[in-house]
């Protein structure tokens, strides 16, 4: 069985577990202000922090946008470039079969051409400049 113990009112036994209680009270809550103090701290700094980290989430947004756009851009350009290429290259197949045309037209009038025609053409012999005075030494 549990042990009872009655003291009279001025004892000083029985206020000893009465004063420590009071004093186990007052230091849990004063360490309770000190936590709610530091609590309230933590609750400020994590705001901060969310706001800075909503900021950086804006400034990624924008970033994204500017190259979304200039994968844009480069994706038309390089749309553009392949048109251009492909026109370059057929015309640089006409003109390829341009030439061949030609020479195999320059190739059958040679063959049809006589063989003992007229000689060519003399040049006309080399003669020197003549001597003229420029005006601004006359």
């Amino acid at each position: 069985m549990t042990e009872v113990a009655v003291s009279a009112p001025g004892d000083a036994a029985a206020a000893m577990p009465a004063e420590l209680s009071a004093h186990e009270a007052a230091v849990a809550e004063g360490a309770t202000a000190v936590q709610a103090a530091t609590a309230e701290e933590a609750a400020g700094a994590a705001k901060q922090a969310a706001e800075i980290a909503l900021e950086a989430a804006r400034a990624n947004i924008q970033t994204a946008a500017g190259v979304e756009a200039g994968v844009a851009t480069a994706t038309d350009a390089a749309g553009q470039a392949t048109v251009s290429a492909q026109m370059v290259h057929d015309a640089l197949t006409a003109q390829t079969s341009a030439i061949t045309a030609l020479a195999e037209e320059l190739k059958a009038s040679r063959k049809a051409a006589p063989a003992g025609g007229p000689p060519p053409a003399k040049a006309p012999a080399d003669k020197p400049p003549a001597k003229k005075t420029p005006w601004y030494y006359r």
